[in-house]
Order: structure tokens, then sequence, then C-alpha cells
């Protein structure tokens, strides 16, 4: 444009009439930014997203229809042109300039309430609501029932936290504009600060019983009310006022109207958004939808936190902006960035390989809660293998690596095959945290909690950290400002991140892209059950390996019963059992071979010869060679010897002279490996006092408890110092046992093992 071009009015620029209301002029903009997008009419966009803000304003709107009367009546109206000047020396950033202006105007009129009303704001504009309240002060001095010195004067001690003063302000605002509804909302407003929402609320309602108030107006205050009765946790109440509002504005209404309840709807939302009511925003957006026709932009819809996105599920445009920010943040896939999954994909794949090659060939036996186990300890091995396979693999297939992107309306972090979204609107914090190693600085940490959520990212040098935190922060401001307009659908990059896509993954947090090509093994799932099912497959083949093996180790030892036996009691119906009973028997015949070579036919203890040859009929069957003497006594504290611990001895030196060591194995019934017993000797001892006389009562009992002999009953005199040997040989020649007719001492007292006797 050429600087001595006559500046166009708004109304030209949007091409609406003096009088179009702010639907209309809502309309030719969102008509003229189609024709005219920012990236290839920048210029014209600029005039177009002035002179909309401009009339989008009603006071500026206003004071221009105002000076642009004064100029048609012949521009007799001096005041007016110096307001002008003083306007757009502010709006050129020469703040000393417009007050200079202004100083001028009230030392030539000092009421004209005009200038110092403009005076006082640009106070406030520069945050020095002090010298703005001296200014609002000055203005009800001279003129105290102005309404607009009272509402200025409220938004100065509002400021200055000085709430109740502010309220009772506001309030005055209101009384001596009695057709305001701003006063109304900003009394609101500070008793919400106040923490007096429920007299906030009915402040609103009063509001709308005010006189003569347009139909949008109203809507615009019921709209109000319910953002502030979602700020405040108040849902259902809410609930209500949003059915109120889909009744009163249906989809047979005006469109031009239901366009504007949407744009009303994005306001409200901003300024929660702007106060961290994140949920309650979403939720106003997600209504206001419902007032957007059909082909408007998606925009405006609800701002999912923390979204997945594939970098292959962005349109085309989003693809090529996350690849313009790798080459500018030179954030390339890096060696370390597929080093790292190779490594830990290797890694699980030889833990997997080991767990499985213990299954197979481990020759410990295992029970059927320990194969569990492993199926599923292999199941999540190669479930945790072929993710880490499958992340090596998309790793590879994209040439990113890791960094932080800022889009218009996000944050973007890009983790090699997705970018994770956070939008701007959600940011409630941002802190930089510098890092030293050793004392010296080595780069600096942005933390930042995008509604609750903590997101990092670093920099290299402070200068360029704080520039992104103030360019995060401005970006923000810009975002909720557009949002507050109805003009986040003109934002450029819009395309590249849409709205649509990003509500796809609203409740799930991840938007998928096209399925991958990647071999289907590498799904988790099927990996998962591929290795249970390695583990059931090596099942039978370890537990033939475990029985070779344990048949091995038995066999070695041909001349011991006790291995073989123990085989069979642990595999009865293993192929190798034949062979361990054949050897078993074979033994035992050698057994018996020497017992009735030794029990010569005639001896005294021929008649013992079916005793032993049950005994080894016994463990044939039962596999065990275990024999247990029961001891009870009837008073312990009568007997001075324990004489449970040497029957045991006394009986196994006794079978071994009849058999052979290690044929069969006594014990006091205590815990043992040998199985149950072939034969069980329970011995009663009681002490008969009239007489002196020790008794035993004696039985033995073969593995299914028949009787193997008939019981005893054996009596001594107690006090022969040897009455426990008289006993045994008593109870040894009643049965016919071996030794019977040799006195040697069989049972090993205290007073025979004190001389260091020997059998």
């Amino acid at each position: 444009m050429v600087k001595d071009e006559p500046r166009r009015s708004p109304y030209e620029v949007l091409g609406v009439a003096v009088d179009a209301d702010a639907r209309v002029i809502k309309k030719a903009y969102f008509e003229r930014i189609r024709q005219n997008p920012p990236e290839t009419h920048p210029e014209v966009f600029k005039q177009l997203r002035e002179a909309y803000e401009l009339l989008s304003d009603p006071e500026a709107r206003q004071a221009y229809d105002a000076s642009v009367a004064a100029q048609a009546e012949g521009g007799t109206s001096e005041e007016d042109a110096r307001l002008r000047e003083a306007v757009e020396l502010f709006d050129a950033g020469d703040t000393g300039g417009g007050r200079a202006v202004l100083n001028r105007m009230l030392l030539e009129q000092p009421d004209f309430h005009e200038a110092r009303l403009l005076l006082g704001r640009s106070f406030l504009w520069e945050g020095a609501p002090e010298a703005a309240l001296t200014e609002f002060d000055e203005v009800l001095k001279r003129a105290p029932e102005d309404w607009r010195g009272h509402m200025h004067r409220g938004w100065a001690l509002n400021r200055l936290s000085r709430l109740k003063e502010a309220a009772d302000a506001y309030w005055r605002a209101g009384k001596y504009g009695p057709s305001e509804v701003g006063p109304r909302v900003a009394l609101a407003d500070c008793l919400v600060e106040m923490r007096q929402v429920d007299d906030a609320l009915e402040v609103l309602v009063q509001a709308l019983s005010l006189p003569g108030l347009p139909r949008t107006e109203v809507l615009s205050l019921k709209i109000r009310r319910t953002a502030m009765l979602l700020e405040h946790g108040r849902d259902r109440e809410a609930a209500l006022g949003l059915n109120e509002l889909d009744a009163e504005v249906p989809a047979s209404a005006d469109p031009e109207l239901r366009r504007w309840m949407g744009a009303q709807v994005s306001a409200a939302a901003a300024h929660l958004f702007s106060q961290h009511k994140s949920h309650a925003a979403n939720r106003l957006l997600e209504f206001g939808r419902r007032f957007q026709p059909d082909d408007a932009p998606a925009a405006e819809m609800a701002f999912p936190n923390g979204v997945h996105v594939d970098i292959s599920a962005l349109p085309e445009a989003g693809q090529q902006w996350v690849h313009a920010g790798a080459e500018d943040a030179e954030g390339w896939r890096t060696q370390w960035s597929w080093v790292k999954p190779a490594a830990f994909t290797f890694a699980l794949a030889l833990a997997t390989f080991f767990v499985l090659a213990h299954c197979a060939f481990g020759t410990r036996e295992r029970s059927v809660s320990e194969w569990g186990g492993f199926a599923v300890l292999a199941a999540g091995l190669c479930a945790a293998t072929a993710f880490a396979a499958r992340r090596f693999l998309q790793v590879m297939t994209q040439p990113y690596g890791r960094f932080t992107l800022l889009h218009q309306l996000h944050l973007v972090e890009v983790m090699t095959d997705h970018v994770i979204v956070w939008p701007l609107v959600h940011l409630q914090d941002v802190q930089l945290v510098n890092q030293h190693a050793n004392g010296a600085y080595t780069y600096t940490l942005v933390e930042m909690r995008f509604n609750g959520r903590r997101v990092v990212t670093f920099c290299r040098g402070e200068r360029a950290a704080k520039d992104f935190a103030e360019r995060l922060v401005a970006q923000r401001r810009r975002v909720l400002e557009l949002l507050s307009r109805g003009l986040l659908s003109a934002e450029e990059g819009m395309a590249q991140l849409p709205a649509e896509l990003l509500a796809r993954g609203a409740s799930s947090g991840r938007v998928r892209g096209p399925r991958s090509r990647l071999p289907r093994v590498t799904h988790p799932l099927v990996a998962a059950g591929l290795g249970a099912l390695l583990v059931g497959a090596t099942v039978i083949p370890q537990r033939r390996a475990t029985e070779a093996r344990a048949w091995q180790q038995a066999a070695v030892q041909s001349s011991e019963l006790g291995p073989l036996l123990k085989f069979l009691r642990a595999r009865p119906d293993s192929r190798f059992s034949a062979q361990a009973q054949a050897r078993v028997d074979a033994e035992l015949a050698r057994v018996r071979e020497r017992l009735e070579s030794r029990l010569a036919p005639g001896s005294p203890a021929a008649s013992s010869l079916p005793f032993f040859t049950g005994l080894l009929d016994a463990v044939a069957r039962t596999h065990s060679r275990r024999v247990v003497v029961d001891w009870a006594e009837a008073s312990r504290g009568q007997i001075p010897e324990d004489v449970s611990v040497a029957l045991v001895p006394a009986w196994q030196r006794l079978l071994d002279e009849a058999l052979g060591r290690g044929v069969l194995v006594v014990d006091a019934g205590r815990d043992s490996k040998e199985g149950p017993p072939v034969l069980t000797v329970r011995v009663g001892d009681a002490l008969r006092l009239p007489d002196r006389h020790r008794v035993w009562s004696v039985s033995a009992k073969g593995p299914g408890g028949e009787e193997v002999v008939a019981p005893l009953e054996l009596t001594a005199d107690a006090t022969d110092p040897k009455v426990t040997e008289v006993l045994f040989h008593a109870w040894m020649d009643r049965w016919h046992l071996p030794g019977a007719g040799d006195r040697r001492p069989l049972l090993l007292t205290a007073s025979i093992l004190a001389r260091s006797a020997k059998p």
C-alpha cells in the first residue's frame, strides 16, 4: 500500500454497513479470511484483522463512530481529534506522547472526563493501578454520579487486590448506570474472587432482569452464569443451564444467532482456561460445537491433553511440518537412538533363550505349578522381546529422534515415531532450572505443567531457555485471545494438527496410524502365546530326560537298594521301572540266599525265616526298606535311661546281622526319605510298682496294618542293672529271631557304650 493512500474505514475493509450488528461483522470477517488466507495474502489479512478487532470492541467502535461523525459535521470537535491523536500514539507504543497530549487537554479543560478516563486506562495498561486510581478519583470528585468513573475505579482497585472496595465501586457503577450490564458482570467476577460464588450468581440473575436487554445480551449473561457454575464444580446446575440454552437457541433458530452463540461459548471457555479450569472449559467447548454449522472449522473443539499421535496418522501438512522442525532443531535419529532399543531387544531375547533352554534341558523334577510359572515367565519375556523388537523396527523406519516443537496452538514433543500434543490452553506453569556439572553450567531444564501433568525439555544456554519460555507464555496468551474472539480457526497451522484428529484420542490418549506392516510375530500378544506354547512343547522331552538321568544315577549304584527303591517310589510308571524292579528282585534274591544259608534247617533261629522273608517281600512290593521302632512310655520320669534311642541301633544291628548291611533301615518314626514303613514295632514300657517289675508290651504290624506276629508282654526285675537287655533278649527268644541264643549285648545301653563295647 502506498503511504499517501487514504486509510480505508473498517466497514469498507470488511464490506459491511455502518449499522451492521456483531453477527454480520463476524460472518463477513470469516468469509474474507477464507478468501484471503494469511499464507497467500498477509497484508490483506492484517487489514481484515485490525478492522475486526476495532469493530468487535463496543467501546472502540463507539469512539470510532463518534470521531467519524464529528469529522462529517465539519471537524468542529477539536477534542475528539486530540483524543484520536492520543489513541494513535498509544497504539504506536508511544505512551509518553499519548499522555502528554491528554495532560495538555486536562490543563486546558480539567472537567473533560473522556481525556482523564483515557489517561487512567493508559496507566492500567502499563501496570500502574495507583496512578490510574488517582485519575479515576479525580473524575468522581468532579462527577460523583459518572458510572464509568466508578467502573474504572473498580478496575484499578481490583488490580490492587482491594476487592471489597472494588466490589463497592462496581455496585455504585450499577447504581448510576441502571441499564448497563458491564458493572453487574464486573461485580460478579469480583465476588467470585472474594469466594462469594452464591452472591455472584445472584448478581448475574438480577442482571438478566434489567429492562430493555437485547436477546444476545441475555444469552451472553446465561452463558457466563453457566461457565461460573462449571468453574466451581456445580455440574448439575450447569447441566440445567446448558439444556436451557440449547432449548432457547434450537437447531431451527437463525444460523447467524447460533454461530454467535458458539463464539460466546468459546469466549467463556477461554476465560475458564485462563483460570486453569480445563475440565470445565472443555465441557463448554463440547457444548458450543452444536451451534456451529457442519462445515465450520473445528478449531474450537475440546482440547484433549497429552494425546499421542503416530506420525503416520498426521495429515500431509503435519508430516511436512514435523520434517521441517527436525531440520531446524537437528532432531534426526542418532546412533544412540537405535543402539539402545537394539541392545534392549538383544538382552530380552537372550534372557528368553536361556529360560526356554532351561525348560528344555533342565533335569530337575518339576511340579505342575512350576511348569505354570515357567510358562508365565516365558510368555512375559517373549511379549517383552516382541515389544522391544517392534519398537526397534519402528525406530529404524523413522528418521527422527526426540525434540520439541512449538506449534501455534500446542507444544509438541516428537518421540521418534509419534508426537505428544500438549495444548497451550492447558499450560499452568513454566520453570527454568539450570543444571551444573563440577560447578560449570551445562544446560537449562524447562519444566512445564499442562493441566497438572509434568513435561520437561531442555535448552542449551540460559538465554535460549528464557526466550523459549517467553514464547511459550506469549503464544498461550495469543491462543486464549483468539479463542475468546472466536478467531482460532483463522490461525495458521490448523491443518498441521487438526482438532478432529486430536479429538479421536480424547478418551484413549492415542491416535494410531495405518496398520504397520511389521511381522505379526512382533505383536506382544502373539509372542506371549508362542512363548507359552514353546514351554508346553518342552514338558514331555524334559520329563523323559529327567527320568533318564534319574535312572542313570540310580543304576550307577547297582549294589545299593536305596537308590533303586527311591526311583521306583518316585516313578512307578517309568519306562525304566521294569529294569529297576528286576535289579531290586535280583538283590533281594541274593539277600534271601544269604539268609537261608545262615538259618539252616533245624537251627534255633530257623523258625524266624518266614518273618524275614515277609519283610523282603514287603520291600519288593512297597519299594520301601524302612522299619519304625515306636517307643511309648507309661511313666517317663520313673525310667532312668532313654530306651527309645537305644532300641533303634539294636534293631538295626539285628537286621544287619540277619540280612546284611543296607537292606533295611531302622528309625524312630521321625521324618524319613525312605518311604512308608514295611514294619512298625510298637513297644510300651511300664513299671509295675507292687512287685518292682518292668513290663514291655510289644506288637509288630506290616505295611497294611496287619499283625506280623502275635503281641508279647515281657516282664523282668526292675532292680536288675541289665533289665533292658534281659527284656530285649527275652523278646528275641519269644519271636525266635537270630541272636536269641547269643547273649552278646545287642542293646547298646549307656553302660556298655561307656566301656566301648563292640558287637
